[in-house]
Formats: C-alpha cells, structure tokens, sequence
C-alpha cells in the first residue's frame, strides 16, 4: 500500500532566495573589504608624508645657519628632500617649504598627495630653528 504525503524538502523558490541572501551578504562583504584597502593606501600614504615631513623638519635644526636666518628655500638639502618625496609618495604628489620670520628661522614643510574619492590631502608642518 502506497502512502502519500509531504514530501520533505525546498521547493525552487525557497532556494532562489536564500542564494539571493547569499550573494547579497557576499557582495556586501567585498564592498567592505575594497573600502578598508582604499583606507589602508590612504593611511600608508599619509604616514609616508609625515615621515618625510619629520626628517626634514630635523635636518632642517641640523643644518641650522650661525646667525639665525633661515635656509634659502632653494637649498641643495631642501631640493634633494622635495625630489625624494616626488619619488616616494603616489603621482600627482607635491612638496614645498615655505620660508618665514628671520629670527628664529621659521619654515612651514607643506606635502599634498591626491587620494581617490576624496581630493587632494595635505600635511602641514611648521617648523622653528
């Protein structure tokens, strides 16, 4: 004698919708992990920068002139520093030292970099000799 009931089982649409959660939970997962990448580069760049700002900032007290005036801003030291920068940090980057006051030397160290999605960002480091 034959039986007959509910079969036990998911039926097509049951199926298309937990893959469609799937998918979603996939694709939301893949949108995180590019932002966090994106985050990453941005940080690395901005310590890169700020790297590059400190050793400057004290080269600059090292090479700190007797009578107090500041370093022209066309120095052999301070070009040098500006190329390797160039060199370092992503296309489209640009540096330049800004000279101040006399008396104490003043400088201000300014690093821009473009990030995707955002514009450009910028570091600015005054410095006193």
């Amino acid at each position: 004698m034959l039986i007959r009931g509910t079969a036990a089982g998911f039926s097509l649409i049951e199926a298309l919708v937990a893959l469609t959660l799937l998918l979603a939970g996939i694709a939301g997962g893949s949108l995180l992990l590019l932002q966090c990448v994106q985050y990453e580069r941005e940080s690395a760049t901005r310590r890169v920068a700020l790297r590059f700002a400190g050793s400057l900032a004290e080269e600059l007290r090292a090479l700190r002139r007797d009578d107090g005036e500041p370093l022209p801003a066309d120095n052999a030291a301070i070009e040098a520093w500006i190329v390797n920068v160039g060199y370092a940090l992503p296309v489209g980057s640009h540096a330049r030292v800004e000279v101040g006051g006399a008396q104490p030397a003043r400088y201000t160290i300014v690093i821009e970099w473009p990030v995707a999605g955002q514009g450009p960002q910028s570091l600015r480091l005054p410095v006193t000799t």
